[in-house]
């Protein structure tokens, strides 16, 4: 998942096929300079901008509220979907949502950029990072996992359970996980040949069959895929690679930013009591949600909903987040990322961030906070 000009996005001949098998890396450098992904903060000093006035006079005037997914709509998207059935939008002082799917050849953060969106999600941050870097407007203001649930996935019988068990292995990627794992190498110091790379289709066969030792997948269902079809599965995520980055970013234009502030929080505010809701009700409401709001168009598989809807809070909820609220990043995640962007070649600085949103969204609405706790690990 880390960027240069490559497309990290793998290009599928149908949504339907995207659908069948887990979700795997996936990103696009697009046309606008863009090329990236994610992530967000609470109390980075030095991060946040000074708050902007909006241009709205009242919520009644909002209109449609847009978000851009980062791939299409299943499980990852609950909280959102939670949202608009509760009417948490509405609430807000939107007419309605306009839940966008991703999964194709244009970008969450592309669709912000032109207008088309007014929050985008994007799977990590090289590429975000990256269209920052080319001079595009964003900020990154959240993000949904701050653990990001990428990494390799192995089997107990050669396992890649540290970074030293790198060496020698055969690992199945797609476009952006090999660009991924490079990072991870380059973060780690180890040469490019350290591990042998083999293009693989979605889906875990190539694993099972024994063509490579390792894939780079979602933690959220690769690890489910492989225990279904057999396997003794041994995982090792990016950020326990030295590798530290978040998934799903929340990003937002600095127009919008500058000029549409109360908008977003709006909409930010009304995604978290979604988000509050999905994992308060749980893994079978939010497989539920999930086939409802287009899992079943999808053809997804209603089990590897549930399966996957119960590792979603391992990557959202931490100390941090349960005391200061889900989307949030603290001062020092923003550091380790930075940190891990510039060992693996990658520019990034405080300044792509924008922490100041969320503190007065959470400032202003303390039950956004409901008392969660850490899950065991």
């Amino acid at each position: 998942m880390s960027h240069l000009r490559t497309v990290l996005f793998p290009v599928h001949p149908s949504a339907r096929a995207l659908a069948a098998a887990p979700r795997s890396t996936r990103t696009r450098r697009g046309a606008a300079g863009a090329a990236g992904i994610l992530a967000l903060a609470l109390a980075v000093s030095g991060c946040a901008s000074p708050a902007a006035s909006s241009s709205s006079s009242s919520p009644s005037s909002f209109g449609t509220a847009s978000v851009a997914l980062s791939w299409i709509k299943n499980y990852e998207f609950a909280g959102y979907y939670f949202a608009e059935d509760d009417g948490d939008y509405t609430d807000a002082g939107f007419d309605k949502v306009d839940l966008i799917a991703g999964g194709g050849n244009t970008n969450s953060w592309d669709l912000v950029l032109s207008g088309q969106a007014q929050v985008g999600l994007a799977s990590d941050l090289t590429g975000i990072t990256g269209a920052i870097n080319d001079g595009a407007g964003l900020k990154i203001i959240g993000a949904q996992f701050v653990k990001n649930p990428v990494g390799f996935v192995s089997l107990a019988g050669n396992p890649i359970r540290t970074v030293a068990d790198l060496k020698g292995k055969r690992i199945g990627v797609d476009a952006g996980g090999k660009l991924a794992v490079e990072a991870v190498l380059k973060a780690n110091d180890l040469p490019a040949d350290t591990v042998e790379f083999v293009s693989v289709p979605n889906g875990v066969d190539p694993l099972m069959n024994g063509e490579v030792d390792a894939l780079i997948g979602f933690l959220t269902n690769y690890p489910i895929a492989v225990k279904n079809a057999g396997g003794d599965v041994v995982t090792m995520s990016f950020a326990d690679a030295n590798y530290a980055q978040f998934g799903d970013a929340v990003v937002v234009s600095d127009k919008e930013l500058a000029e549409n502030r109360d908008e977003l929080k709006a909409i930010m505010k009304a995604s978290i009591e979604g988000w509050n809701t999905a994992l308060t009700k749980g893994t079978d409401a939010i497989a539920d949600i999930a086939m409802k709001h287009g899992g079943a168009d999808n053809g997804l598989d209603k089990q590897l909903q549930v399966d996957s809807a119960s590792v979603l809070p391992s990557f959202m909820l931490t100390s941090d987040t349960v005391k200061n609220g889900i989307f949030t990043l603290t001062p020092d995640l923003v550091d380790q990322a930075i940190a891990s962007l510039a060992a693996a070649g990658i520019k990034a600085d405080p300044s792509m961030f924008d922490t100041s949103l969320l503190q007065e969204v959470y400032a202003e609405n303390p039950d956004l906070i409901p008392g969660f706790t850490v899950p065991a690990s």
